[in-house]
């Protein structure tokens, strides 16, 4: 189902064959975990294609974002439910549920600084994520953690599990060491839309093992990037 909504879905043309070859992978994968996707806004179309279960956190006018999503859900099929727990920004969360081309997604936004969710990750992502999807993580307020950073990266990528994906524009997994000492492998790399300056390609890893040592490793090859 998840390369039917790719087919369906207003894609930019340069992206269709990337997007494709994300869903399959997906789909082959068979991990019933949600997807966490930092940075989010309200860009519901490139999620929906990743999984049912999508967790969107952005600090950064919340209201905006969730009036954006909730427009868009309503050209996807019928919203079937809507509801907020606590107070957005302070640890609650806005969940919305629509229905897809025959499916049920469950979407949860909370309103929080990525770096910092992950330091102390709610309930819906501590068993494990199918992927986590980072596209532009420049940080719209100065107050924001950078999703680069070795110590975000590292937490979120020791969320995802075996056979989960990273999937990311301009938040390079690494750039001197190779994929495998990550515990990962790169599976495609192609063209993603971002409203962005630079015209970087995205990239899709899967984790092939887990790795004790991620933070420090990512703080190696960061060094060594710069070096």
């Amino acid at each position: 189902m998840l390369v039917e909504r790719v087919k369906v879905l207003p894609f930019e043309r340069e992206e269709i064959p990337f997007l494709i070859r994300i869903a399959k992978e997906i789909e082959k994968s068979k991990l019933d975990l949600p997807v966490l996707y930092a940075g989010s806004s309200d860009d519901l179309e490139h999620a929906v294609i990743l999984g049912n279960r999508l967790i969107f956190v952005d600090s950064h006018l919340p209201e905006t974002n969730l009036a954006g999503i909730r427009r868009k859900a309503e050209t996807f099929g019928e919203i079937i439910e809507e509801r907020r727990v606590g107070k957005l920004g302070n640890g609650g969360k806005h969940i919305l549920k629509f229905e897809f081309l025959g499916e049920e997604i469950e979407l949860i936004y909370y309103a929080e600084d990525a770096t910092e969710l992950l330091k102390n990750p709610p309930k819906e992502i501590k068993d494990g994520l199918s992927v986590y999807f980072v596209k532009v993580p420049l940080p719209k307020e100065p107050k924001v953690g950078s999703l680069k950073s070795p110590e975000s990266l590292a937490k979120a990528l020791k969320l995802i599990a075996l056979n989960g994906f990273y999937l990311e524009r301009e938040c390079p997994l690494c750039r001197v060491l190779k994929p495998e000492v990550l515990g990962f492998e790169l599976v495609a790399s192609g063209y993603i839309s971002a409203l962005s300056v630079y015209n970087e390609k995205g990239n899709l890893y899967r984790k092939v093992k887990d790795v004790e040592n991620l933070e420090e490793l990512l703080k190696l090859d960061f060094s060594l990037s710069n070096a």
